[in-house]
C-alpha cells in the first residue's frame, strides 16, 4: 500500500477515535436541563420552558380577545329583572386550543358598582372566533353595564384539526308570532360536512339589528352523524322592540372531550394559565 494511503488510512482512524473519546467525556459532564430550577438557562427559550424542556413557554401564547360583550334585559319590574348577556371573544393562538375557558360574567349597576358575579366554563379551537352566551342571569337590581373577566385557561396544543370538523348552516329563519305562547323564533338547518359523528353540538343564535345584537338564544343537537342535515329552533318567550335584519347561527362541538371521538387530537403538552 502506498504510503500516502496509509497516512490517510490512520488519519482517519485516529480522528474517529479522538471523536469516540469526545462524545463520552461530553455525555460524561454534560448537564441535562433541569427545567425546573425557575431559571432561564440550558438553552430554554424562557423560564423551565421551551424545546429542551418539551413544554411550551407560557410566556409565548396570547390570551383570548373579548372582543364586545352585549347585555339584553329580558324581565324587570318590581319583583324580578332578568338579564340575557352575549360576548364575542378570540383565540389568536393559531396552534394551541382551550380544553376549558373558566370565566366571570360581572354586572355593574348605574353607578358602575360591581354587584353580581356569576362563573361559566367554555371552549374555543385554535384561531377561532366565538359567542359565549348566558342566558336568564336574575338579580335584585338593575344592572347597566356587562364584563367578561378570564380567570384561567387549559391550553392544549392540537394538529391536523382545521378541516376535519366544520358545520355548514344551509338554512336560517326567523320569523315573529310563529307559535302560540312564543313571541318570535328562529329556525334553520346545519350540514355536518365532516367525516366525524360527534355526540353533542352546540349552537348559538345571536339576532342583528343593523349590525348590532339585539337577542341571543341556544340550544345543542345529539349525535350528529357525520354527512347528515340537522334541524335546530330556538324560541324567544318574551317581547322586544328591535325588527330583526339578521341571523347568525354559531355550531361548535368540544374537540377535547372524549365522548366527542376526536379527542385523539390534543397531545400530552396541556397547561392551565390563571389570570
Amino acid at each position: 500500500m502506498p504510503r500516502a494511503i496509509k497516512q490517510i488510512v490512520f488519519g482517519a482512524g485516529f480522528l474517529v477515535i479522538i471523536g469516540f473519546i469526545s462524545f463520552g467525556i461530553y455525555q460524561l459532564w454534560k448537564v441535562e436541563p433541569t427545567c425546573s430550577d425557575q431559571i432561564q438557562n440550558q438553552g430554554e427559550e424562557g423560564v423551565d420552558c421551551g424545546f429542551v424542556c418539551t413544554n411550551t413557554c407560557l410566556d409565548t401564547m396570547s390570551p383570548i380577545d373579548i372582543q364586545s360583550g352585549y347585555l339584553f334585559k329580558m324581565v324587570e319590574n318590581d319583583l324580578e329583572k332578568d338579564y340575557d348577556v352575549l360576548f364575542k371573544i378570540r383565540n389568536p393562538n393559531s396552534g394551541f386550543g382551550a380544553s376549558e375557558i373558566e370565566y366571570e360574567v360581572n354586572l355593574f349597576d348605574a353607578k358602575n358598582s360591581l354587584f353580581l358575579r356569576k362563573r361559566g366554563f367554555s371552549y374555543i379551537l385554535p384561531g377561532q372566533t366565538k359567542y359565549i352566551y348566558e342566558p336568564m342571569i336574575r338579580t335584585e337590581v338593575p344592572a347597566r353595564r356587562v364584563e367578561l373577566k378570564i380567570i384561567s385557561v387549559s391550553w392544549q396544543r392540537l394538529r391536523g384539526l382545521g378541516e376535519e370538523v366544520q358545520f355548514a348552516v344551509r338554512s336560517k329563519d326567523y320569523a315573529a308570532n310563529g307559535k302560540p305562547g312564543v313571541f318570535s323564533h328562529a329556525s334553520g338547518t346545519i350540514y355536518n360536512n365532516s367525516n366525524l359523528d360527534f355526540d353533542r353540538v352546540d349552537l348559538v343564535v345571536v339576532l342583528f339589528k343593523e349590525d348590532i345584537p339585539v337577542r341571543a338564544n341556544k340550544t345543542d343537537l345529539r349525535t350528529f352523524l357525520a354527512g347528515t342535515d340537522r334541524y335546530f329552533e330556538v324560541d324567544w318567550t318574551q317581547s322586544f322592540e328591535a325588527i330583526p335584519d339578521r341571523v347568525d347561527v354559531e355550531a361548535n362541538t368540544n374537540v377535547f372531550e372524549s365522548f366527542n371521538f376526536i379527542n385523539r387530537y390534543g397531545t400530552e403538552e396541556k397547561f392551565q394559565r390563571r389570570y
